[in-house]
C-alpha cells in the first residue's frame, strides 16, 4: 500500500512538471505553430488599442486566450 501511494505521488509530480514545461514561454518565434510552448507572453497592457489586441487574438486564439478574460471572443475589453 505504501508503494502505491509513493507511485501515485511520483506520477503526480511528474505530470505537474511535464505540464509546466509544456506551457513555458519560449518567446516569440517566426513559426506559426499553435503549441503553447511557442506562444509569446502578452497581456492587454502590451497593446495600445483593443483593435491591436483583437487582431492578435483572432490570429491565434489558443496562444492569446488570456486576452479574452471572460471568454466572449472580445479581447481586452478594458482597452479603447
Amino acid at each position: 500500500m505504501k508503494h502505491k501511494k509513493i507511485t501515485i505521488l511520483l506520477f503526480s509530480l511528474l505530470s505537474i512538471i511535464a505540464f509546466s514545461i509544456s506551457c513555458s514561454d519560449s518567446g516569440e518565434t517566426s513559426s506559426n505553430s499553435n503549441t503553447s510552448s511557442n506562444c509569446p507572453t502578452k497581456t492587454c497592457g502590451d497593446f495600445a488599442t483593443r483593435a491591436q489586441a483583437q487582431a492578435a487574438y483572432n490570429n491565434n486564439k489558443s496562444c492569446y486566450k488570456n486576452l479574452d478574460a471572460d471568454g466572449d471572443g472580445i479581447a481586452c475589453e478594458n482597452l479603447k
